[in-house]
């Protein structure tokens, strides 16, 4: 099933469409698998939620296994994560599956497993900090907040065994367990068992031992590969952090290939894993180039069009700038070849405190398509 099946099937579900991104509809392809994964794991908005409560009043769900004794002894779930850490890993898969990309921010982890990363069926994981998600009593609605994403709630409507000896339960096409105490998990059930309609019950239940057994392993704050960067950035402000990662693994690493930058709560909301700030840069694409990959779209001159690009070279390299209006500025600088690299940096906002053509000249450091010279340290 194609993207767009499922976004419809998602539609139909819920009565309507999550509310429109921020980024326009050209960037959104670029990211659009992983804004598929985001709605899937119960985080795009709460039309996708809502869709998920509604599914789960159709699920027939057995009862849970009684446990073998008193639940072990939980740590505390993390106040923040480090975005520059990846703090989950998954330590069992099903046959055929393997990790296909993660997501960082402060306030959540995700990983997606799955046989292809743009297949419609993956395992998708997301884990909140603490103090970020609620369970009202008893055991009826799951509301997880953070401040890019507002306020979700998922209804639950039956108890699933036991993950790690904790409660679990079942919302839908979705597991939710505790994964530390005051940290909530999702997993979603990949396609087509999170749909009554398009598999059979035997089918789906075997999905859900799956997924509980992939709850089961999950790996929490257990030592990963670092995540490395293509790119460094020098001589920036020092309140200026990375806030948001996405990450391939690629030759043997954790590779990010797209990153946002914030000083603080994100106030543009989230979209493909990232979570923006007004007028701080992200990088949607931060890839090796190939001979099929890295073209930069550029927007004719035509009278009375407020999109517009021009060309220039800097540093060597051949650069497109665009000014286009979203319903708010938001100035984009695409290079296809630059040092092995393709790179799409954007930004938002009138009066960034720098524009993306210096960050290019004098605050960008590339350093190639060769993983061996890449950082764990995106800023210098």
């Amino acid at each position: 099933m194609s993207e767009s099946q499922i976004r419809a099937l998602f539609a139909q579900i819920a009565g309507g469409e999550p509310a429109p991104s921020a980024v326009d509809i050209q960037r959104a392809r670029r990211r659009g698998r992983a804004r598929l994964r985001w709605c899937r794991a119960g985080v795009a908005g709460a039309s996708v939620l809502a869709a998920a409560a509604v599914a789960a009043l159709a699920v027939a769900v057995g009862p849970a296994r009684p446990g073998p004794g008193p639940a072990p002894a939980m740590p505390a779930a993390p106040r923040q994560f480090n975005p520059l850490v990846p703090y989950l890993s998954f330590g069992w898969l099903p046959a055929g599956n393997s990790l296909l990309a993660g997501d960082t921010s402060q306030e959540t982890m995700s990983l997606t497993a799955g046989r292809e990363l743009f297949g419609p069926s993956t395992w998708d994981l997301t884990v909140y900090a603490a103090g970020r998600c609620h369970l009202t009593g008893p055991a009826g609605e799951l509301t997880c907040a953070t401040p890019a994403l507002g306020g979700l709630t998922a209804r639950i409507t039956a108890r699933a065994p036991a993950v790690g000896g904790h409660r679990a339960f079942w919302a839908g096409p979705f597991l939710v367990w505790p994964y530390a105490r005051g940290g909530w998990a999702w997993l979603s059930l990949p396609f087509p068992y999170d749909s009554p309609k398009l598999s059979t019950a035997a089918k789906r239940e075997a999905a859900r031992r799956d997924a509980v057994k992939i709850a089961d392993h999950v790996r929490y704050g257990a030592a990963t590969p670092p995540l490395l960067f293509a790119a460094q950035l020098t001589g920036l402000p020092s309140r200026w952090r990375v806030s948001s990662v996405f990450y391939l693994p690629d030759a043997g690493v954790l590779r990010a290939s797209r990153f946002a930058l914030g000083t603080g709560n994100p106030d543009l909301g989230a979209d493909g894993g990232l979570e923006y700030q007004t007028n701080l840069p992200y990088f949607s694409t931060l890839d090796p180039a190939t001979p099929h990959k890295g073209y930069c779209y550029r927007y004719p001159k035509r009278k009375n069009f407020s999109d517009k690009s021009v060309v220039e070279t800097i540093n060597g390299y051949r650069v497109v700038l665009t000014n286009l209006i979203r319903g708010r500025l938001r100035q984009d600088l695409c290079a296809a070849h630059a040092d092995g690299l393709s790179l799409y940096i954007s930004q938002f906002g009138t009066h960034p405190p720098i524009g993306l053509a210096s960050l290019f000249r004098d605050h960008l450091r590339l350093l190639g398509a060769d993983p061996a010279d890449w950082t764990s340290k995106p800023i210098g």
